[in-house]
């Protein structure tokens, strides 16, 4: 029996963060990853915000993990496509402006100085060709983005460089146990014992969480995300546009535009092409230079939710030596870096750094009775 002290469930931004940090401890780790490379999930499959304005409780996480993204590529011997471009909440509705001042003067009681109210006027400056019917702008100037597709692969290869092996491939099938405490996983028909299990499964996170006796409500969605031709710089930001989704574009000048998540019950990648067709023309009331950009393609990625869009994280405390880092509801991607370093702390006995309290993997423990 292949033995380890750490076994890591999923293969995303999550999963391979984690064994990174535990690997800088000197602690050994398996990262079991059911497709056929890291980061091909959720974490590859996002609009790639690094973001902290819009959040609640996991504000002093994204905090944390923006000073973190400031270094990474350095550390990971990789280049993310990690820019500080700014993110740009923009309103149109009646209402919504005093709502984002409401916004501002909570963040910045929570030490998110910086982000600060735009006037419709200085929302067409940085976004030219915006409609008169945007009211106003909320700005954070320290958040960004980075490539999706490179990070996840970053983090495995500096983890496997420090002795973590990455098994592709490789589905978990459930939970070994002996007495209250987790002793392992079952991958098909071979048993990895483990001292200690980390669940970072994403939207299949919830399953093994129940294994472990705790009752975690975690809903799959469907992000949809379209790619455009190249274009000339049109904007720097990370745009946010409330009830159609988000924009930004690359470093290449293809434009990505994403749809605001749906239901998916059935896990699947689906393209809803006639949402796509209806959200256009949604689009084209705030950016009518839209009429002029091809779309090449468009995918979808399958994301989780929780009932009140905060994760879990932490120790489950029906079963010793079980974690999860799970539920991230569309907003993992930045946290990723500093949740796999709490992670570390958490299974070594360290300090978080920070209070877990609201992320608690039992606080809907109650439903599941």
């Amino acid at each position: 029996m292949t033995k380890t002290q750490v076994a890591n469930i999923g293969g995303g931004i999550i999963g391979c963060a984690t064994a990174y940090y535990l690997a800088k401890k000197g602690v050994r780790a398996i990262v079991f990853e059911k497709e056929a490379a890291v980061g091909l999930e959720a974490s590859g499959r996002c609009a790639c915000g690094v973001r902290q304005q819009g959040r609640k409780a996991a504000l002093p996480i994204a905090m944390s993990s923006v000073r973190l993204w400031a270094t990474l590529a350095q550390e990971l011997e990789c280049d993310l496509e990690y820019t500080r471009t700014g993110n740009l909440k923009l309103v149109w509705e009646t209402g919504k402006p005093e709502e984002l001042e409401s916004e501002v003067a909570w963040e910045h009681a929570q030490g998110l100085v910086e982000v600060c109210m735009l006037t419709a006027a200085q929302c067409r400056v940085i976004v030219p060709g915006l409609t008169e019917r945007t009211l106003a702008g909320k700005l954070c100037p320290t958040d960004g983005m980075a490539n999706p597709m490179r990070v996840p692969g970053a983090f495995a290869r500096a983890a496997a460089r420090r002795g973590v092996e990455i098994r592709t491939r490789t589905a978990v099938t459930g939970l070994l146990t002996r007495g209250s405490r987790v002793s392992g996983v079952l991958t098909g028909q071979n048993e990895i014992e483990a001292e200690v299990v980390i669940n970072a499964a994403g939207p299949w996170a919830a399953q093994f969480n129940a294994m472990a006796g705790c009752h975690t409500p975690i809903r799959p969605g469907l992000d949809t995300l379209i790619i455009t031709d190249r274009q000339p710089r049109r904007f720097i930001p990370f745009l946010r546009f409330g009830w159609w989704g988000y924009a930004l574009q690359s470093r290449s000048g293809n434009l990505v535009i994403g749809l605001e998540p749906a239901q998916n019950e059935a896990f699947d990648h689906r393209v809803d092409y006639a949402g796509i067709a209806e959200k256009t023309r949604d689009m084209l009331e705030i950016l009518p230079w839209l009429q002029v950009v091809t779309f090449l393609r468009a995918f979808s990625g399958i994301t989780e939710y929780t009932p009140d869009k905060e994760p879990y994280i932490g120790a489950v405390p029906s079963l010793q030596g079980f974690y999860t880092a799970s539920g991230f509801s569309g907003q993992g991607f930045c946290l990723g870096p500093m949740v796999g370093k709490i992670m570390a702390e958490l299974v070594t006995g360290g300090d978080a750094g920070l209070s877990l309290a609201a992320f608690r993997p039992d606080r809907f423990a109650w439903q599941g009775d």
